[in-house]
């Protein structure tokens, strides 16, 4: 080789180069980033289900503040079963008023007329607040001072009561008890007796 003479170069060949096939990565870091992707769609389920969790229990547990509940709620005492009587000295108070529910705990009640033995049915016809009634209970005062009181079974289809009144004018008043531990009273009217020509 001259020295004067500049080298010539013949270009170098480079190795093929492989391609990879789409997909995940191979090897360790392949194996990591599908462990991280599921743990962090393992959290993203478990925190859905405690956020639907926290949604449907909330209002229940707050539902005597949260929906304008002011106060203690009152408290009743315990009903005996429907058909049992309860006797009274006093002459039956003059129908009063109710408690105006809030919205969101709208529940339905109507009160059959009596038939001809003078009984009396009440029904619970839904509402938005169904699933927050812990129970609703009916109580009916007759002329004489007596009383009949009844609970209605809400694991029913159809959640009724019914109770003996008189042949007179009866009061009847209705309860309806939230799982929050408010009381309402939804009913208080007074129910005649039909009778027949």
């Amino acid at each position: 080789m001259d020295p004067a003479q500049p080298e010539s170069r013949q270009p170098l060949e480079s190795p093929p180069v492989q391609q990879m096939p789409p997909g995940p990565p191979r090897g360790r870091s392949g194996v990591r980033m599908v462990l991280v992707r599921a743990i962090a769609l393992f959290l993203l389920i478990v925190l859905g289900i405690i956020g639907l969790v926290w949604l449907v229990t909330i209002p229940v547990f707050s539902a005597g503040q949260a929906y304008g509940g002011s106060g203690p709620a009152p408290q009743m005492t315990p009903t005996p079963p429907a058909d049992s009587l309860i006797l009274g000295t006093t002459a039956p108070v003059p129908a009063g008023t109710i408690e105006p529910l809030p919205r969101d705990l709208e529940v339905f009640v109507s009160i059959q007329p009596k038939d001809s033995a003078g009984y009396v049915t009440v029904q619970f016809d839904g509402g938005r607040g169904r699933a927050l009634v812990k129970g609703i209970d009916a109580k009916l005062t007759r002329p004489d001072g007596t009383v009949a009181t009844g609970s209605m079974d809400m694991q029913a289809v159809f959640p009724e009561v019914t109770l003996q009144g008189s042949k007179g004018t009866d009061r009847i008043e209705v309860f309806v008890r939230f799982l929050s531990g408010k009381t309402y009273k939804v009913y208080d009217d007074q129910v005649l007796y039909r009778h027949q020509f």
